[in-house]
């Protein structure tokens, strides 16, 4: 049975790794697919040395596992931290200085340990001492991904109550991560060395368990929230950034939002609204929402509105139009209503619509 867990939760684990980045090339799913590549190898490691005689013939690879629990909180703290908005940027990587100091102790307890095997690492005192470095490293993640939800401002977390439901499922795994590191922890000291001698028995039940609440948990709950919110493979965060001063992505955003006004004119659509432009950028309606108000200045109906008087302008300068309607110019700028579409006209241009149009004709007949 145990078996069988192992292998499909490593082929489970190894394609979603596989199929995430083909949803969308992105950064945050590129961390994802990190995330489940790290726990297949844990998983393909940890079978080998189990059922398979690799730390009888090659114990060197004991400490893998070990150097794989040490990545993969890190991983996970690192991906919700970009998810939540956070802006990526080089402090992202002092999560990796313990694992790769801690990485480097295992290794040199390999190098250096006369006849390093099962019988001198595992249980012994260094060994614990791995575990509970382990189990406190986690447990540090843990509470970092717990800090992440302290927002300034409580009316914004109850906006966004429904989409932080992934990040908090992604924290609610580091617990449990920190849960089976403790328990592993706790085990090694209560049987210490004497049980490493049975390798039928050694934590069979423990084994089963981090299969359960691990494997399966990340795996299944990721499918579901794949399913229930397509956009958390979008490669874009899925809440509104906690860092109310940064807004790096703007750029980005705004090159893409200028492409859908000039090459689809989506602006034209009467019937748009901050949710349909929102899903043709394909970003949530907080992002669209920060891109008008914060980078661009202005708020939906002002930018919208902008534009579309744009179009009409160059409906109306253009000799072969004379003859349309002010209605007909409105409704092909994207207005629903001439009354709206004369207000607008005024306020950004100064004169009506039937003024403009007399005096753009009036120059042209001049020329």
């Amino acid at each position: 049975m145990a078996v069988g867990l192992f292998i499909w939760g490593f082929i489970q684990s190894f394609v979603v790794g596989l199929l995430i980045p083909m949803v969308k090339k992105a950064r945050n799913n590129y961390l994802l697919s990190i995330i489940f590549f790290t726990t297949a190898l844990n998983i393909l490691f940890q079978y080998l040395l189990r059922y398979e005689g690799l730390k009888i013939d090659h114990p060197a690879f004991l400490i893998v596992p070990d150097i794989l629990d040490l990545l993969l909180p890190a991983f996970v703290l690192i991906y919700i931290t970009n998810i939540m908005g956070r802006r990526y940027d080089k402090k992202m990587f002092y999560y990796f200085i313990f694992p790769a100091v801690w990485s480097l102790v295992l290794i040199t307890e390999v190098l250096f340990t006369e006849n390093f095997g099962v019988s001198t690492y595992i249980g012994s005192t260094f060994h614990q001492i791995s575990l509970g470095a382990i189990f406190l490293w986690k447990l540090f993640l843990f509470y970092k991904g717990l800090a992440l939800f302290r927002f300034k401002d409580e009316s914004l977390k109850q906006k966004q109550a429904s989409l932080l439901v992934w990040p908090r499922v992604l924290v609610v795994f580091l617990g449990l991560l920190s849960f089976i590191a403790l328990t592993n922890l706790s085990y090694w000291l209560i049987v210490g060395k004497q049980s490493a001698e049975n390798p039928e028995v050694i934590g069979q039940q423990i084994v089963e368990i981090n299969y359960v609440l691990f494997t399966c948990f990340i795996i299944f709950i990721t499918i579901y929230f794949s399913f229930k919110h397509p956009k958390i493979l979008s490669g874009l965060p899925v809440i509104k950034s906690l860092d109310e001063n940064q807004f790096p992505e703007g750029e980005k955003y705004e090159s893409e939002l200028n492409a859908l006004i000039h090459t689809k004119k989506i602006h034209l659509d009467t019937e748009l609204n901050e949710k349909v432009l929102a899903d043709a950028l394909g970003v949530h309606s907080y992002i669209l929402s920060r891109l008008l108000n914060d980078h661009i200045g202005k708020s939906f109906s002002e930018y919208i509105n902008e534009k579309r008087i744009e179009e009409a302008i160059r409906i109306l300068s253009d000799p072969a139009n004379k003859d349309l309607t002010i209605f007909a110019v409105a409704v092909d700028s994207g207005f629903r209503s001439e009354s709206v579409f004369y207000v607008n006209f005024k306020k950004i241009t100064g004169f009506t619509p039937a003024q403009f149009k007399k005096n753009i004709h009036k120059k042209g007949s001049k020329g």
